[in-house]
């Protein structure tokens, strides 16, 4: 188990990398927010951090939590782990992928973040660089891996909206097929 200091170092880390990264308008994105909802989820408190539990192991762990998870109460989990290093990036997407393909029909839909693989400049500036200004966003004094877990048919539905309002026009290409075109096609193959 891990300690309630750094369960609250993590919280506040989550919370910060989302109120700086995700929620202020983007310079890149035509002055949208990375995630246009994340703002109202987190005032509207529908936003659930959890921490992985060692001794219980990852996928049992977030399968114990999954039986819990109440939408539309909450909106969104974020699976936190400090103990990351016990997976590599690749058994990390396989981890990914096993959730989706067990839970996307029950319309749940998973993403990760691993430390290892952090967005890069090059890569996805808007994701590290919303502003323009580094020197004002805040780091991570701690490593940890993050699974969001969303209603699968509410993130088709906002993705969908978005994509009509131009959101993903100036995303790169290869970002957006990776991340959003390929979720929104397997919603399609799955429901509709």
């Amino acid at each position: 188990m891990i300690d309630n200091k750094t369960k609250k170092i993590i919280e506040n880390e989550v919370r910060l990398w989302s109120k700086h990264y995700l929620e202020i308008p983007n310079i890149h994105l035509n002055n949208m927010p990375a995630c246009p909802f994340a703002k109202k989820a987190w005032l509207e408190n529908k936003v659930d951090i959890q921490h992985r539990d060692p001794d219980i192991g990852y996928t049992r762990n977030l399968h114990q939590y999954l039986q819990k998870l109440i939408f539309p109460e909450k909106e969104i989990l974020i699976f936190c782990d400090i103990f990351f290093k016990d997976y590599s990036l690749n058994k990390f997407q396989k981890i990914i992928d096993n959730f989706n393909n067990q839970y996307n029909k029950k319309d749940i839909y998973f993403l990760g973040f691993h430390p290892k693989n952090p967005p890069t400049d090059e890569e996805q500036e808007f994701l590290t660089n919303p502003s323009g200004d580094k020197s004002d966003l805040p780091h991570s004094t701690i490593d940890f891996s993050m699974m969001l877990v969303q209603k699968f048919s509410q993130l088709y539905e906002a993705s969908d909206r978005l994509k009509r309002m131009g959101y993903y026009d100036k995303w790169p290409k290869e970002y957006y097929d990776d991340v959003v075109a390929q979720r929104q096609k397997q919603y399609e193959k799955l429901f509709k």
